[in-house]
């Protein structure tokens, strides 16, 4: 089980680096060799020896898991020269949505599915539940996830600070700065903050609910990531580095499917909602400073949040028919 926690500070190292970056680009110009880098590369050499120790000779680790991580380095190896060079010819970087940035979270999101894949088989023996590591693995599945909306909540503080003049970026950020409510946000319209948010954990819920058979490990990792958020936050303003919103309400998704412990369309539609209700709340009567957002967009996203669980199921349904027709 050793083997499985030091995954566990690997990808923690990785997580502590990747939201320090976030913080690090709202106030300062991209640099290869920036302490967050470094962080987040400390997390990937850990892992990396790691998964060396397994091509040598293996015992943590089935042959599928440990290929699949494979990919997932060789994939975020190959991202790193691309994402150099998409600096090097833009060179501002004020935005987690570009397309270099999605090779690094695909292959984090195969890295992770693949160590906790193996996790799994090296724990077949026991139920899973949400006091184990399989809450870490998925936290850590959820962050990755979700980590392209650090431009929307870091970009709704900054940009608070920036029309207040208030703004604690660097002159060289400011300098390139022609278009705040288009640069600070990335481009990225508005309404894709929510619909993202809700398809992906929505997603993420029914498929670890289905996977784990426990309606607590979402919920717990959700929580877990919630907390670590806040606690980069705290640290961020003590050193006075750029904070973000932490999205609180993403908890209601998992939360009612919790609750009714089934993957149904009520669930999904109930806690989706709840989640924009409540974060439309926060946002109009300003208890905190959130990504900027509209009324008309609570339908969509209740509608995503109905439809992810009657999809699943129906492929779910499809996939059991399929086994029963072939042949013994």
């Amino acid at each position: 089980m050793k083997y499985y926690r030091i995954w566990v500070i690997a990808f923690l190292l990785k997580f502590i680096g990747s939201a320090w970056d976030a913080s690090y680009h709202f106030k300062y110009l991209f640099e290869e060799y920036s302490i967050p880098h470094i962080v987040n590369f400390s997390g990937f050499a850990i892992g990396a020896f790691l998964l060396f120790k397994e091509w040598r000779n293996l015992h943590y680790m089935d042959r599928f898991s440990r290929n699949l991580v494979t990919i997932g380095y060789v994939l975020f190896l190959i991202g790193i020269p691309l994402d150099f060079s998409y600096h090097i010819a833009y060179g501002i970087d004020l935005t987690t949505w570009s397309p270099t940035h999605f090779i690094y979270y695909i292959a984090t999101d195969i890295m992770i599915i693949g160590v906790w894949r193996a996790y799994f088989k090296y724990t077949q023996d026991q139920q899973p539940t949400w006091k184990s590591l399989h809450t870490w693995f998925a936290m850590f599945l959820l962050e990755c996830l979700m980590f392209p909306n650090m431009q929307q909540e870091n970009g709704a503080i900054s940009y608070d600070q920036y029309i207040h003049g208030r703004s604690i970026a660097s002159k060289e950020i400011l300098q390139l700065i022609s278009d705040p409510a288009s640069q600070i946000f990335g481009g990225i319209p508005q309404w894709v903050y929510p619909l993202y948010s809700v398809l992906l954990v929505a997603l993420f819920t029914v498929i670890v609910n289905k996977l784990c058979r426990d309606y607590a490990i979402p919920v717990m990792a959700v929580a877990l990531y919630i907390l670590l958020r806040f606690i980069f936050k705290s640290v961020f303003y003590l050193v006075h580095y750029p904070t973000s919103y932490v999205p609180v309400t993403l908890l209601f998704i998992p939360i009612f499917y919790l609750v009714f412990r089934r993957d149904s369309w009520f669930a999904g539609f109930a806690g989706s909602l709840f989640y924009f209700l409540t974060l439309f709340a926060i946002n109009r009567l300003g208890l905190l400073i959130t990504p900027p957002l509209v009324w008309w967009e609570a339908i969509p996203v209740a509608m995503i949040g109905l439809f992810v669980p009657v999809v699943a199921s129906q492929v779910a349904k499809l996939q059991f028919r399929l086994k029963r027709k072939q042949p013994a």
